[in-house]
């Protein structure tokens, strides 16, 4: 069953040991980005985005699907500056981990783009609402440590993007 970005696939599962679990459902999500933006002066970008399925909006960085035979940095790129405006003078892969393997077959890509300048206006997808905000990367963090930004992927690329940023 396809709907939308995902698809359902029904499979046979058989386990290491031999137990087989004769109906195990996969969700097939395209593999996402997402990108933790540094300006010029030390800020960091984000976008405050409502998501339907939680009734509420979310401070999160900026991401995307990765589009078929799009590479994840190339897909970075896009979504950096469709949801924001801004580019980077340098893009570095902070990591890549699976959202849910047990549910899920995709990986999630986090770059972290150094020196970010805003190039142009935001031009989001129809169907996105957002605004995009820069603020100090402590305070960023520290809204992170308070439950603020709750979005797991986002809270993910954060924690992969601290080390790159000499957080601790």
């Amino acid at each position: 069953m396809r709907a939308g970005l995902l698809s359902l696939r029904e499979d046979r599962c058989e386990l290491p040991d031999g137990r087989v679990h004769p109906r195990y459902f996969t969700l097939e999500f395209p593999d996402w980005v997402n990108v933790v933006p540094i300006t010029q002066d030390g800020r960091m970008v984000l976008v405050d985005q409502y998501r339907h399925s939680a009734g509420e909006a979310h401070l999160e960085i900026p991401g995307g699907s990765v589009e078929p035979g799009e590479e994840p940095m190339r897909a970075a790129l896009r979504e950096l500056m469709e949801e924001t405006g801004f580019v980077p003078e340098n893009l570095v892969l902070a990591g890549r981990h699976r959202p849910n393997p047990a549910m899920q077959n995709n990986s999630m890509w986090t770059y972290v783009a150094f020196g970010c300048r805003r190039q142009g206006e935001p031009t989001p997808d129809p169907f996105e609402d957002l605004r995009v905000h820069q603020l100090a990367v402590p305070e960023v963090y520290d809204r992170l440590r308070a439950g603020e930004i709750s979005h797991s992927i986002v809270v993910a690329s954060l924690f992969y993007a601290m080390p790159m940023l000499g957080i601790r």
